[in-house]
């Protein structure tokens, strides 16, 4: 559905992505980890289309997404950390303005967004000035957003930051029920929050991929018992790291 192959990516001497690869299929959830400097935010910038690889290959749904961007982001939902919202207009106009960027007819408007904004349980936010939302409420916004064109593959970066705990176990819910027929890579500091969402797990460390698979497949890689915490996991990962 959406792969990496031997994906490279600088920001002038540093190496920010060093042969990565991995790949994710429909109706997976997996959670990208790792120390902040890892990687992980440029691995979603790459996948989503926002940044071009220096090489290697980038596919989303048999897509080569680096010759054909365009084809390639309209199949892709994305939530960057601290979305960029405009605070002067309502969330529902808001909303419909990204619509019509992402080619939704305009007869389909309202209906797409009262869909999305039910989705995210923030339909009574409708009429907001988005400069009066919460922090929580913002972050639901943009995920709104990363659904409006009815995604196959869904790339959020921190998707519970700002949120309660309350919120946080809707998210949950929410991405049961997305990733039927979706893909979603989901990055997050949180790993008690990954455990309980994404089935598999791929470790980033230095820029590199430190580690992929299920939890139980990463304790017995690394020599850890099964009842070691997913925290033990990560940092036997990010100390070893897959050459």
């Amino acid at each position: 559905m959406i792969r990496l192959d031997e994906v490279d990516k600088r920001y002038g001497a540093t190496r920010a992505l060093d042969r990565v690869s991995f790949a994710v299929e429909r109706g997976e959830v997996v959670g990208l980890v790792g120390p902040n400097g890892a990687g992980k935010t440029t691995a979603l910038r790459v996948l989503s289309g926002f940044l071009r690889p220096d090489r290697g290959a980038v596919w989303v749904d048999g897509i080569d997404a680096v010759a054909h961007r365009r084809e390639a982001a309209a199949r892709i939902g994305y939530l960057p950390e601290g979305p960029p919202l405009y605070p002067e207009l309502r969330v529902e106009e808001y909303l419909r303005f990204r619509a019509r960027l992402k080619g939704v007819a305009r007869r389909e408007l309202g209906a797409r967004v009262d869909e999305v904004l039910e989705r995210v349980s923030a339909r009574d936010r409708a009429r907001t000035m988005i400069g009066r939302l919460s922090r929580g409420y913002r972050q639901r916004v943009g995920l709104a957003d990363a659904l409006l064109g009815r995604p196959d593959v869904l790339l959020l970066d921190e998707p519970t930051s700002g949120l309660d705990p309350a919120q946080v176990r809707d998210l949950r819910a929410l991405l049961g029920e997305l990733a039927g027929d979706r893909a979603v890579v989901l990055s997050s500091h949180a790993l008690s929050e990954l455990e309980a969402v994404a089935a598999r797990l791929v470790v980033m460390a230095g820029g590199r991929v430190a580690g992929d698979g299920r939890p139980d497949q990463l304790r017995a890689r690394f020599g850890l018992p099964a009842t070691a915490s997913l925290e033990e996991v990560f940092l036997a990962a990010t100390a070893g790291g897959e050459r």
